[in-house]
């Protein structure tokens, strides 16, 4: 009897010995998953961080050229300059204070929203950059368009001492006349593509997008404008020579403003 006994016991304890290891294998292997995933999880992280820094640094990097570009513009008032010039540093503080809570970030969820925010909440290449071209455009347009205004004074001045030569002469003037007249608009349609911006939020975007499109219209005018007026001015150049038979006009009156 006792035999019997101590042969149940060593199948029992057989049994829980078999049993045992196979039990303990289980942890190990979820463990094994778990490291696995924490490690893919560190890697997208890094990943993330990484690619993150970079487009911050280079949405910064465009937005510290802005400044000195801004400053350069010739027909903004020091105003418009002072209030453009915040504004872009306002946005160079909000990416950077950004970037650091991004270095911070311990939560994948959370990282990830703030790498999107960087396109999202910033705009800094879909409205902000355009924005300020838009401006340093029209701030172009308008000195080109001055500079067109000098030489339409200086083919007046031309034109009235032929007049007064006893020239015919209302060809030229009606050449003036047009002249005159698209560099007016030019700076018109220039003034107000800058005024039109200048109010934009990147916040506000993609709600404030037709306006930028429409300032660049206005800007695409504009520039027509002076092409045509600089048609004008080379054509009564040509008018004034053939009129002095052959002799030279001014040096002054041959150069005509680059658009």
């Amino acid at each position: 009897m006792k035999k019997l006994a101590i042969a149940i016991l060593s199948l029992i304890s057989g049994g829980i010995i078999c049993v045992v290891p196979a039990f303990a294998q289980t942890p190990t292997l979820q463990t094994s998953k778990q490291v696995a995933q924490i490690a893919r999880q560190a890697d997208r992280t890094t990943d993330l961080k990484s690619r993150a820094d970079s487009e911050i640094g280079r949405r910064v990097d465009k937005l510290t050229a802005l400044i000195s570009r801004i400053n350069a513009m010739k027909r903004l008032t020091n105003d418009q300059k002072t209030t453009l010039t915040t504004q872009v540093q306002t946005e160079i503080t909000n990416l950077q204070t950004l970037k650091t809570k991004i270095d911070a970030d311990t939560d994948l969820t959370m990282l990830q929203t703030d790498v999107k925010s960087i396109v999202n909440s910033y705009r800094v290449f879909a409205l902000f950059l355009p924005r300020i071209e838009v401006i340093a455009a029209g701030d172009r347009i308008l000195e080109t368009a001055d500079k067109a205004s000098t030489l339409a004074a200086k083919l007046q001045t031309r034109i009235s001492q032929a007049q007064a030569s006893g020239k015919d002469v209302s060809a030229l003037q009606t050449s003036l006349t047009d002249m005159q007249s698209k560099i007016t608009d030019a700076k018109t349609q220039s003034q107000n593509a800058i005024n039109t911006v200048m109010p934009l939020k990147p916040e506000d975007y993609p709600g404030n997008k037709g306006v930028l499109l429409s300032a660049r219209k206005l800007l695409q005018t504009a520039r027509q404008d002076l092409v045509d007026a600089i048609k004008d001015a080379k054509t009564i150049i040509q008018g004034l020579k053939t009129l002095e038979k052959g002799t030279t006009v001014s040096p002054t009156l041959t150069p005509t403003p680059s658009i």
